[in-house]
């Protein structure tokens, strides 16, 4: 099997109009989450053997808790521009290359692309599951036959919400 991490980045910093909206920092909250869901992701996934990030500052700042905790993934990040503001094509475009040498991915970055891509991969019934792609949820997507095979018949794993974390729900479910 497959698996597929799809990782919001966490609450930011609000945009201001007129303001370069790409170095917005994570908020307070929005660092608490990372580092929740970053303790999550140590505690029930198995590694990512590749990881995609956008280099927008609020999903360098929400990815970072994980490297902390697991520098050896330093080696199997990419900061890849494309991610901001990707289409759907475009994400899977750069999933079908990370799934031709890899089993596991996690991208980290934006909606409305995330959101989308989240909604393409998996089965229709498990979209009773979750409604949407908040800031800082995890969605991890498991593909029996593997990607690309699988897309749009995708499991939902997990779906992980920092704030839920921080609030003592140890799954952090929706």
């Amino acid at each position: 099997m497959q698996t597929l991490s799809i990782l919001r980045h966490a609450k930011a910093e609000p945009w201001t109009p007129g303001c370069d909206d790409f170095p917005r920092r994570l908020s307070g909250k929005g660092r608490r989450h990372a580092n929740a869901t970053a303790e999550w992701v140590t505690q029930h996934l198995d590694l990512p053997g590749a990881i995609l990030c956008s280099p927008a500052q609020r999903a360098r700042e929400t990815l970072a808790p994980i490297l902390a905790r697991h520098p050896e993934l330093d080696a199997v990040v990419r900061f890849v521009p494309q991610l901001y503001g990707a289409s759907t094509r475009t994400l899977e475009t750069l999933l079908d290359h990370a799934f031709a040498t890899v089993d596991q991915v996690m991208i980290v970055g934006h909606n409305p692309g995330f959101e989308q891509l989240l909604f393409n991969v998996i089965l229709a019934s498990e979209s009773n599951n979750i409604s949407r792609l908040a800031t800082g949820t995890l969605a991890v997507i498991g593909f029996d036959h593997g990607w690309p095979d699988d897309t749009g018949n995708g499991h939902l794993l997990h779906v992980i919400r920092g704030k839920h974390l921080l609030r003592g729900d140890t799954r952090g479910h929706e």
